[in-house]
Formats: C-alpha cells, sequence, structure tokens
C-alpha cells in the first residue's frame, strides 16, 4: 500500500513539471489496480490533489489515458463529479470510456456540464460479430448507439469515435459497414486507424495464422492480411485522409451531409473523394484551407444534379463563413449586389447604436464590424440539412456569423438567423 501510494505521488510531481513545460498533461490512474479493488482510497486522493493543481493552474487539457475509465463506474462517476463542482471554465478533460458501461446517473451529471468540460473517446474498432469476438471485445453495440446518440443530443460533450483497419476477419466490404455503422452515429472525431503489429501482443503471436505483413519499424502498422489486400490498405489510406480533412475538421459540415444524400452510402462518399485527390496528386503536396474547398466544389459539382447547382453553391458557402472571414474569397462566392452592400452597411449602422443582434460588440463602430462579423443572405434551410440531412428551401433570410463567440466543441462561429424584416429593420 505505501508503494502505490509513493508510485501516485511521484507520478503526480512529474506531471506538475510537464504541465510547467508543455501545457497539457496526460494522466494515468493505475488501472489495472483500480480495476482489481487495490488502493482506491490512496489513488483517488492523489488523483483529486492533482486536478486541484490542473484546475487552479487553468490547464488547457488533462488526459486520462486509461483505458475503459469507466469500468469502475464509482470512480469515474467520483472523478467526474469532483471536476464538475470544480469546473474553473478553462480546462477540459479527456477520458477513454466504455459507452455502453454507463450509468442513468452519469447522463445526469453530465446535463450539467459546461460544454468542453469533458470530452469522451469510445473504442468501437469494429462493428462485424466475428472480429469482435476474435479480438475478446464484448460490448453491448445497442446500448452503445443509444448511449453515443443520448450524449450527441446534448451537444455539451465531444465525442471520439474510432475503428481499427486489419482487424481478423475483417475484409474491406465488412470494414466499409463498420465504417457506416459509426459514421452513422455523428462522432465529433472519427478516427481510421491501423492495426498495430507489436511483440509479445496477441497479434503478433497470430500473424502466421492470420498472415499478417506488417512494418518492421514503428508504429508497426499493417501492410496486409488474411482478409486485407495491400491494395484495399492503400484505398483505406485515402478515405483515412478525406475524413480527416473533410469530416474531423468542423469546417465542412453541411458541405458533407448534403452530398451523402448523393451517394450509396458515406463510405463512397468519402473513398470517391479520395480517388479525385489521387487523379489531380493532391495526396503529394500540402494545400491550404482554401483549395480545400475549391477543390470539394468542383468535385460536387459533377455530382450534383444541374437543378440543384444553386443549393450546393449556397451550401458550401455557408460552410466556408461558418468557420472563419476570410478576405480573399473561393470562387464559389457569389459578390453582393450594390443594394445588398447598402443594406448591410445600414444594418452595421443600426447594431452599433442598439446592439440588438450582437451584444458584446459595443463600442465598435461599423468599419469594425465589417471585419469581425459576416451577414449572409440563403435560401435553403441550413439549419433543417445540419439536423436531419434533409435539403428543403424557404423564404429568403440572413445568417449573422459572430466569430468573437465560438461553439466550444467545433469552433464554429456563434450564428443569429435573421428574417428579412429583421435585416433590414422593417417594423
Amino acid at each position: 500500500m505505501a508503494t502505490a501510494t509513493l508510485s501516485a505521488g511521484l507520478i503526480l510531481k512529474y506531471f506538475v513539471s510537464m504541465y510547467l513545460l508543455v501545457g497539457f498533461v496526460f494522466l494515468l490512474l493505475f488501472a489495472m489496480v483500480i480495476i482489481n479493488g487495490f488502493y482506491c482510497q490512496q489513488v483517488n486522493w492523489h488523483i483529486v490533489d492533482a486536478g486541484h493543481f490542473f484546475l487552479e493552474n487553468k490547464v488547457p487539457q488533462v488526459k486520462f489515458v486509461d483505458r475503459t475509465f469507466n469500468c469502475n463506474h464509482a470512480y469515474a462517476y467520483r472523478i467526474w463529479k469532483y471536476i464538475g463542482e470544480h469546473d474553473n471554465g478553462v480546462t477540459n478533460f479527456h477520458f477513454e470510456i466504455g459507452g455502453d458501461l454507463l450509468h442513468e446517473e452519469d447522463f445526469l451529471l453530465f446535463d450539467t456540464f459546461r460544454p468542453g468540460l469533458v470530452q469522451f473517446e469510445i473504442g468501437v474498432q469494429s462493428t462485424n460479430p466475428d472480429t469482435l469476438k476474435a479480438i475478446r471485445r464484448t460490448a453491448d453495440w445497442d446500448l452503445l448507439q443509444k448511449n453515443v446518440a443520448r450524449i450527441h443530443a446534448r451537444g455539451n460533450i465531444h465525442q471520439h469515435l474510432d475503428l481499427i483497419a486489419g482487424l481478423p476477419y475483417e475484409d474491406f466490404n465488412t470494414f466499409k459497414k463498420s465504417f457506416c455503422d459509426v459514421y452513422a452515429m455523428k462522432p465529433d472525431q472519427f478516427q481510421l486507424g491501423f492495426l498495430k503489429v507489436l511483440d509479445g501482443s496477441f497479434m503478433n503471436e497470430k500473424r502466421n495464422d492470420y498472415e499478417i505483413q506488417a512494418s518492421s519499424l514503428p508504429p508497426y502498422e499493417i501492410f496486409s492480411t488474411k482478409w486485407l489486400s495491400y491494395e484495399d490498405v492503400l484505398s483505406l489510406k485515402g478515405v483515412e485522409e478525406m475524413v480527416e480533412v473533410y469530416y474531423n475538421s468542423f469546417q465542412f459540415a453541411a458541405s458533407m451531409i448534403y452530398l451523402e444524400r448523393l451517394f450509396k452510402d458515406a463510405y463512397c462518399l468519402y473513398e470517391e473523394l479520395a480517388k479525385e485527390y489521387e487523379e489531380k496528386h493532391l495526396f503529394e503536396r500540402k494545400i491550404n484551407r482554401r483549395e480545400r474547398y475549391e477543390v470539394l466544389y468542383a468535385f460536387g459539382k459533377k455530382h450534383v444534379p444541374e437543378t440543384d447547382a444553386g443549393n450546393w453553391q449556397e451550401i458550401i458557402t455557408y460552410d466556408w463563413y461558418r468557420r472563419d472571414y476570410a478576405k480573399e474569397k473561393p470562387t464559389f462566392v457569389k459578390p453582393g449586389s450594390e443594394t445588398q452592400k447598402r443594406e448591410i452597411r445600414a444594418f452595421f449602422d443600426r447594431e452599433c447604436e442598439t446592439h440588438r443582434y450582437l451584444p458584446g460588440y459595443e463600442g465598435y463602430v461599423t468599419r469594425q464590424l465589417y471585419h469581425m462579423v459576416y451577414l449572409g443572405e440563403y435560401t435553403v434551410d441550413i439549419q433543417r440539412l445540419l439536423k436531419d440531412g434533409t435539403l428543403q428551401k424557404k423564404e429568403p433570410y440572413y445568417i449573422l456569423f459572430d466569430y468573437k463567440n465560438r461553439n466550444p466543441l467545433n469552433y464554429a462561429a456563434a450564428e443569429r438567423i435573421l428574417t428579412m424584416d429583421e435585416f433590414t429593420g422593417t417594423p
């Protein structure tokens, strides 16, 4: 018992030193010791002590890297309750959890959390029953889906879900199904990983049985397996990159929801997009944010019906301004008419006097507001599209993008929907 207490104390001092150097912390909580029920009191004391230090010093992020942090529910709940009660408004806590192990009281506690206080990483790995059995995973898939949806609906906790390519009995087609299953859960981050075959691991022991070919150099990733060819792995690498750019960046949310409707499934969308990058040799060089949008716009034009071209242009323009107001506009952004420019100036002039739609901007003049917020006209019901994927038209309206205030989960600008009467100041 004394040894466990001493070890926790030494690790706390180490993390304090590391924070002073790098500004964030990874925290390991003796997972196996806790699972077996030993030394919980001592370990918990040090974690609360560490938590106090991190919160007091406003560390940007603390990562608890225990696998299945909530395997001991009482222990996990105590930590979550503590950080909720001592929230400093800044620190984010990251946990790897079992999504199917959450209790009802956990959800009641989550309702009280500040958006961005915690984030969860849930290792799905696969939805193929044969694969899950082979790697000894016993998660309740139906309950996992239900719990992920409940957290997503609250909108205050970032969820990171992952899949692993190269697992036993997972071929190209079953992996595509796993991809679509997880994508449908709408995680905030969707990571496609590749099996790493480490010395002493179960997969290394099965290397011959599973016909695994893997790199002899770190990170020891697979090249192929009995079920997945080298060509399949290369294809999946392209899809991985497209998911990282066009999904995980949060910068193309409405565009990807719209484009998914035009393909057989979500996987096919990203697969075709990867082919587009391959054909244009875009994987071979760095491209900036604006070019990413231009590439996606051109890709969409190939697949969007001609009658929908205007809608596609509106949707991708929305995504462009949802993140930032850049002076250098992409080609798909329509220039405003002189009448519209006068109306926007008149709107900002009124705001400088009333602050009706932009509280917190007191003291700014019209010229400054032009560079701090953006007003765009739309006829596609963007909010409906984001909510359930439905493409629906409505009477022209404006969206006011407020870049000073952002969503802490995806960094999107705050939005205010304005009717035409509100925009023009009509009583």
